[in-house]
């Protein structure tokens, strides 16, 4: 046998046992299950809907926008009102930088700016950025808001995703893209997340199955009981 064939040989072995370890595990988190439950996203709408203080302001104006832009942490805290535009339509665009370098456009909700400019003007933050740190005590300096600064942030909102992992910046994304692809279909959820393709986001966000009850529990042939 010639060193190149014993070399194949080899080589096929190798391939086979990496084959065999390729197996997903039962116990691999689900894309769907990084997402909040409806009744989180009540529960944070109803804690941020009367804020006293800046840190509320900026809190019930981040969560609006992070549940309704699907943003990216980076492009969250990179926003600025210099960024707006004007759609053909008259809707207001935030234009941004996605994730690969190339520009995206988000729609706002004119109710969603008035609430940014809002937070601004309550505490006299000139600033072309939407979001800022808390100025220290006894200061009244703010800095545009830190990538790792809105990830501190919305961990201390404490409340869990549907795996029963604390909160995350992404699981405000993976909530969007979830409900929009469920409610609105697939193009609608790849507009809004900035995806190339809506097979990306079909594949990250579509739901592994579906409550047929309704259904199944209103047919005559069936009868289902407890106890």
């Amino acid at each position: 046998m010639s060193v190149n064939t014993a070399e194949i040989i080899q080589f096929e072995t190798l391939k086979r046992k990496s084959g065999k370890n390729n197996k997903i595990s039962l116990n691999e988190p689900l894309g769907f299950a990084k997402g909040l439950t409806n009744e989180t996203m009540k529960v944070l709408l109803s804690r941020f809907s009367n804020p006293a203080s800046e840190e509320s302001y900026r809190n019930r104006a981040l969560f609006l926008f992070m549940s309704i832009s699907g943003l990216r942490a980076k492009e969250v805290v990179g926003s600025k009102f210099s960024d707006l535009l004007k759609g053909p339509s008259g809707e207001s665009l935030l234009q941004y930088r996605k994730k690969g370098g190339k520009i995206g456009f988000a729609v706002l909700p004119k109710d969603l700016i008035a609430k940014i400019k809002h937070y601004h003007s309550q505490f006299s933050i000139h600033s072309d950025f939407f979001f800022h740190s808390l100025p220290k005590r006894h200061q009244i300096h703010r800095s545009p808001l830190s990538k790792r600064g809105l990830q501190y942030i919305v961990s201390s909102w404490n409340v869990k995703t549907c795996q029963g992992r604390n909160i995350h910046c992404h699981a405000l994304r993976h909530t969007v893209g979830i409900r929009l692809l469920s409610e609105a279909g697939s193009i609608a959820a790849q507009k809004v997340l900035g995806h190339s393709s809506p097979i990306t986001t079909s594949k990250f966000y579509t739901q592994p199955f579906y409550d047929g009850t309704k259904y199944l529990m209103c047919s005559d042939s069936i009868r289902l009981t407890v106890g």
